[in-house]
């Protein structure tokens, strides 16, 4: 694959460079960044920065350097670890009581590769969650979106999680989960929920229609009020095309120290159990102007269209 070639003569190149000036006396000069966060595009940056404490950034081919969460292998699954918060603006949105999880799971898509588990690549367009939705009998059912491209293979497991219609809304979610296999009969009825609506720019799925989640519960669901955790962003969505910079050191700190406070408050939660709080903090990103760009808008690569896929990475 011509990519994949390109890639290993710029390592052995330098490798090469890097001993020459060895054999000849000099010390090679140290890197002014890491591998990982010099191949990203610079609007995605913010997210090595501010996701480093929480995992690696690991080659993948052929989609170039993801995040993969320091979490156990065979547990882990994205989406598991929080609970469905329903907004009238937005739908269902996923809150989550993982500390990078205000990135993972409301920017970007996740892949899974045989041999690092799930990575997540970043994206700038803000969703309430990028995920399928099904029902199957009397359960939801949801599954982490990819890029384009592929289906789910290369030995993964069922992406989908499940849970009784009526815990959509519980703060206790996990605690019903299920996989595909443990549905059993059940799973014959899954059908995929078509419900995608356009906001801001951004098409993504609502998820199912609140009036179903209410009938089958038996009375109305708490709308939530997702307030912003951080700034300055303006608005939600899709962005406006010009280039970006990574947001400062000191905006670093202040995406981590939100994104901290609001996974505790997550947790609490999930423990504590009953309907979702009035409101809830989602934190959002900070993208700064490039000091070389005059346009005053912050750019946005191309999108991918939203599949499972597998992937190998580069040993």
């Amino acid at each position: 694959m011509p990519f994949r070639r390109s890639r290993l003569l710029a390592i052995i190149v330098l490798t090469a460079a890097t001993t020459s000036c060895a054999a000849g006396g000099y010390a090679p000069q140290t890197p002014s960044m890491p591998a990982a966060r010099a191949a990203l595009r610079p609007e995605y940056r913010l997210f090595y920065d501010a996701l480093i404490d929480y995992g690696d950034w690991v080659l993948i081919e052929p989609y170039g350097f993801m995040f993969r969460p320091r979490a156990d292998f065979a547990t882990f699954r994205p989406y598991g670890d929080g609970f469905w918060a329903p907004s009238d603006p937005w739908g269902w949105v996923w809150i989550s009581a993982e500390p990078f999880g205000w990135a993972t799971y409301h920017y970007g898509y996740w892949v899974w590769d045989r041999f690092q588990g799930w990575v997540w690549g970043p994206g700038v367009d803000w969703g309430p969650a990028w995920v399928n939705w099904e029902i199957a009998g009397g359960y939801a059912g949801w599954a982490p979106l990819g890029p384009s491209g592929g289906g789910y293979g290369g030995g993964m497991p069922d992406p989908y999680l499940f849970a009784p219609i009526e815990r959509m809304g519980s703060t206790d979610v996990r605690a019903h989960t299920v996989t595909r296999v443990q549905l059993g009969p059940a799973a014959e009825t899954a059908r995929p929920v078509e419900n995608v609506v356009e906001r801001d720019g951004v098409r993504y799925n609502f998820g199912p229609d609140f009036a179903l989640v209410e009938r089958v519960r038996g009375g109305p669901l708490q709308k939530v009020k997702i307030d912003e955790a951080m700034g300055p962003t303006p608005g939600a969505g899709r962005r406006k095309e010009a280039a970006v910079e990574p947001a400062a050191a000191p905006e670093i700190d202040a995406t981590r120290e939100a994104a901290t406070a609001a996974a505790k408050q997550a947790r609490t939660l999930i423990q504590r159990g009953g309907a979702s709080p009035a409101r809830l903090a989602v934190p959002r990103m900070v993208w700064t102007k490039a000091a070389d760009d005059d346009t005053g808008e912050v750019k946005r690569p191309k999108t991918r269209a939203r599949r499972g896929a597998a992937a190998d990475s580069t040993r």
